[in-house]
C-alpha cells in the first residue's frame, strides 16, 4: 500500500504520500493560515488524496506537475474531474492528449507555467523554474513563505536525494544547466523530489523524501561534479538503471490517448471459481499473472503466464509485457489482489476479468490446466550445452552488473528492457537466462516462453558459475542485443576458451 508522511516545517504544512512500488512521492504542500494546498505529482488515484486531505484538514486549492511522468499515469485529469480545483502544468512542452481533446472544457481550470511563471497559495509564493535534462518541459517550482523565512525546492525528478534523474549523455548538459540555476538558492533550502531509491526514473541513494540544498550539494555526487562536464555527465549517465520498456507505453497514453478515469472502471475485481479461471485462461488474448513463488510456477504454472512476484520489479515488467489489447487475470493471495489491482492501474492496465487464489488454484485438477515448460537448469548442465554450442546465454541484469563481469559470449537484455527486444531473441536455440541469484531470470524466462523461446534459468545465477571457473569475460562497454551485429557466438567463445 501507499505510505503518506505527515510534517509541520515551521509554519509551513507538508504530507508526503510515496507509491513504494515505483518508489515515486507525491506531496501536499499548505499555508497554515488558510489551510490551502497544492497536491504535487499525483498518481492515478483521486480517492486517496481526498481522503488525506480531508483527515488533515486543508482544502486541495491547486494540483501540480512538474513533467509529465514516464513510469504511472498521471493523476491530474483525475483530481480534475474529482475535485473543484485548478492545475498548474507545464506550458513548455505539448498539452496532454485529455485537455488538447477537451480544451474548451479545461481551459478556465488549467495555467500552462512557463519558466518564470508565478502564482500563489494562501501566503506561499510560488515560482516555476525550467529543468529539462531528465525530461522535456519539467519545472522545478521554488515555494517561499516569507512569514517564517522557509524556502521549499519540488525539483521533480532533475534533482533526487543522492542522485539525479535519469539522462543520456546527448541530455546531461541541458540536465547540468537546469542544476545550476539552483546555485544561488540558499543551503536551507527543503529539497522535495519526485522519488526515492529503487525508481527507474533515476538513482539515488535510500534517503528520506525530505532532504536540504545543503546536504545534497556536500553528499550528492551529480552536484558535487556539477563544476565540470564530462564529470557531470559520467555521474548522471554511469550506472543509471536502464529505461523499462513501458515507459514509451506511459508516454503515448498522455499524449496519443486518454485513460479511462479510475471512476469509470470496476469498484471491485471478482474472484473466479475454478471453470471461469479455466475460460479465462482458454481465451487467446488473456494473460494470467501469476505472483507465486519460483518454486511453485516451475510445478504447475500455465503456459504463458508470467511469473512476477509482487515486489518492485512487478510494475515495470507488468507495464511492458501486457499488451493493450490484452486481459488479465491473477494468481496471487487474498491480501495481495487490492494492492495488485492499484499497481496494474497505476501503470494503465484496466483489463483485469478476476483472481484466483493460490489455495483455490492449488485445488484445480492438473489434468485441466495447459502446464508451462519453464523449468530450472543446474550449473553443470548449462556448461555442458554451452561447451557444445546448444544454448545462448541470455543476460538478463543491469547493464552495471554485466560491466563487471557475464558468462563469456552471452547477451544482455536488462529484465525491465526484455518485453522491447523480444523480437531479437532468437526463436532458434534454446535460451539459458541468468541473473545475480535467479529472482530475474526467472521472471525473464516466463515471459519467454510466452513468446514461444524455450528457455530455461540458470539455477543460482551468475557467481556459482564464476566460483566454478567456468568461462568469463569483462568488458568496458555491454554488447546489447539490441544493437550487437556480430557473428560470434557462445559456441565460439567457449571453443577458444577450451583450446
Amino acid at each position: 500500500m501507499p505510505t503518506a508522511h505527515f510534517g509541520i516545517l515551521t509554519y509551513l504544512i507538508v504530507r508526503r504520500i510515496t507509491e513504494p512500488i515505483i518508489a515515486q512521492c507525491a506531496y501536499f504542500v499548505g499555508c497554515p493560515r488558510t489551510r490551502k494546498a497544492i497536491l504535487v505529482d499525483p498518481v492515478r488515484d483521486s480517492a486517496r488524496y481526498i481522503t488525506i486531505a480531508d483527515e488533515i484538514g486543508i482544502t486541495i486549492s491547486a494540483i501540480l506537475e512538474t513533467h509529465d511522468p514516464s513510469d504511472y499515469i498521471s493523476g491530474v485529469c483525475e483530481m480534475l474531474s474529482a475535485h473543484a480545483t485548478h492545475a498548474y502544468i507545464s506550458g513548455e512542452t505539448d498539452p496532454p492528449h485529455w485537455y488538447a481533446r477537451d480544451s474548451s472544457l479545461w481551459q478556465r481550470r488549467v495555467t500552462f507555467l512557463k519558466d518564470g511563471s508565478t502564482f500563489t497559495i494562501g501566503d506561499l509564493q510560488a515560482r516555476a523554474i525550467l529543468t529539462p535534462g531528465h525530461a522535456a518541459g519539467a519545472l522545478s517550482i521554488s515555494i517561499e513563505h516569507q512569514a517564517s523565512g522557509l524556502h521549499i525546492l519540488l525539483t521533480g525528478d532533475a534533482l533526487l536525494p543522492g542522485g539525479a534523474g535519469r539522462t543520456t549523455a546527448e541530455d546531461a548538459c541541458e540536465l547540468r544547466e537546469s542544476l545550476q540555476r539552483f546555485a544561488t538558492f540558499p543551503d536551507h533550502t527543503i529539497i522535495l523530489a519526485g522519488h526515492l531509491s529503487g525508481s527507474a526514473c533515476g538513482r539515488a541513494i535510500n534517503l528520506p523524501g525530505e532532504t536540504t540544498l545543503g546536504i545534497e550539494r556536500r553528499f550528492n555526487p551529480v552536484l558535487r561534479a556539477i563544476e565540470s562536464a564530462d564529470g557531470f555527465a559520467a555521474a548522471t549517465c554511469d550506472n543509471q538503471p536502464e529505461r523499462p520498456a513501458y515507459f514509451s507505453r506511459m508516454e503515448q497514453l498522455h499524449h496519443g490517448e486518454k485513460p479511462a478515469l479510475m471512476k469509470e472502471l470496476p469498484a471491485t475485481t471478482p474472484e473466479l471459481d475454478h471453470d471461469t479461471f479455466l475460460q479465462y485462461v482458454s481465451f487467446p488474448r488473456t494473460v494470467v499473472i501469476d505472483t507465486r513463488p519460483w518454486h511453485e510456477f516451475t510445478y504447475d504454472g500455465v503456459v504463458g503466464a508470467l511469473h512476477v512476484p509482487f515486489d518492485r520489479f512487478f510494475a515495470p515488467l507488468i507495464g511492458s509485457g501486457v499488451a493493450n489489447d490484452e486481459r488479465v487475470v491473477c494468481i496471487c493471495e487474498r491480501s495481495k489482489i487490492l494492492d495488485i489491482v492499484r499497481t496494474l492501474r497505476l501503470v494503465g492496465i484496466d483489463r483485469i476479468d478476476g483472481w484466483i487464489s493460490s489455495s483455490s488454484y492449488a485445488s484445480i485438477d492438473r489434468e485441466l490446466i495447459p502446464l508451462s515448460e519453464v523449468d530450472d537448469i543446474s550449473q553443470h548442465a548449462a556448461h555442458e550445452m554451452y561447451v557444445r554450442g546448444e544454448c545462448l546465454m541470455l543476460d538478463v541484469r543491469t547493464t552495471a552488473e554485466w560491466l563487471r563481469g557475464r558468462i563469456a559470449g552471452a547477451k544482455l537484455t536488462t529484465l525491465t528492457q526484455i518485453a522491447e527486444h523480444i523480437e531479437l531473441i532468437p526463436r532458434d536455440r534454446f535460451v539459458i537466462a541468468y541473473c545475480a541469484a535467479g529472482g530475474r531470470s526467472s521472471r525473464a524466462c516466463a515471459y519467454l516462453n510466452r513468446h514461444g523461446i524455450e528457455c530455461a534459468t540458470l539455477k543460482g545465477g551468475y557467481w556459482p558459475w564464476f566460483g566454478r571457473d567456468f568461462p568469463v569475460e569483462g568488458a568496458d562497454r555491454p554488447i546489447s542485443i539490441a544493437t550487437d551485429t556480430a557473428t560470434d557466438t557462445a559456441t565460439d567463445t567457449a571453443k577458444k576458451m577450451h583450446k
